[in-house]
């Protein structure tokens, strides 16, 4: 199953579960643009390896996920983004495999971070 399709069963799992202190989104990173539409993303704030979605719990709390095929690999951004945020000792997880893993791997991050 290709990323994307990952993505959007995994949202759809989220949503499904009804949690009420938890925000969740994602950020589109993704896709061929412009010279131009790059520039402006850019200076817009846009950053290269942004994580596929971004979970907020109460108090402030961030998390980050990085969904991954089974065979798909981080790219040279997203290993940087990963680096910057154990610096910055935010907690980021990189979520690889099939569907039900990646279910698996989410309920324990949910039962880790959510109050």
């Amino acid at each position: 199953m290709k990323e994307y399709l990952l993505q959007i069963k995994l949202i759809s799992y989220l949503k499904s579960k009804n949690l009420s202190k938890i925000r969740f989104f994602h950020v589109p990173n993704g896709g061929i643009r412009s010279k131009r539409q790059k520039l402006l993303l850019s200076s817009m704030g846009l950053k290269a390896g942004c994580p596929d979605i971004i979970l907020e719990f109460k108090g402030g709390h961030i998390v980050y996920l990085e969904l991954k095929t089974a065979t798909g690999s981080l790219s040279k951004s997203q290993k940087l983004w990963y680096q910057i945020s154990n610096a910055l000792k935010t907690p980021h997880y990189i979520l690889k495999g099939d569907l039900n893993k990646m279910k698996k791997d989410l309920d324990k991050i949910l039962s880790k971070h959510y109050n």
